[in-house]
């Protein structure tokens, strides 16, 4: 009688290894990138050129405007055109991406010529 209950022990306790095993597993091929909001973010951002001027809105109420550098698998780089320095975000942190209207000038606006 102790030697089936020893056995039945033995194998709950390896099944319970085995399916440790596999959550961990299935846990790591997941990757990164499990944030549906950061890959709608990259898929934006891949969408233009390097170079291309952007304006960013943070989930932190915060705004930015510059040229997209690089893409990596959760982050990417811009250079800022206020600081002229190269910032590096998760997409996860950006709330919104809008492509930026370029005006040289100071108090400069897109003028529309009007003939009759």
């Amino acid at each position: 009688m102790r030697a089936f209950w020893g056995s039945k022990l033995a194998l709950c306790l390896a099944a319970a290894l085995i399916l440790a095993g596999c959550v961990s597993v299935c846990q790591a091929q997941s990757g990164p990138k499990t944030d549906k909001h950061g890959q709608k973010i990259e898929k934006r951002l891949s969408r233009y050129k390097t170079g291309t001027l952007l304006h960013l809105e943070f989930n932190n109420s915060t705004e930015c405007t510059g040229t997209v550098n690089t893409l990596a698998d959760t982050s990417f780089t811009f250079n800022n055109s206020e600081t002229n320095a190269k910032e590096t975000h998760l997409y996860s942190d950006v709330s919104r991406v809008e492509k930026g209207k370029e005006y040289i000038g100071a108090g400069s606006t897109p003028k529309h010529h009007i003939i009759f």
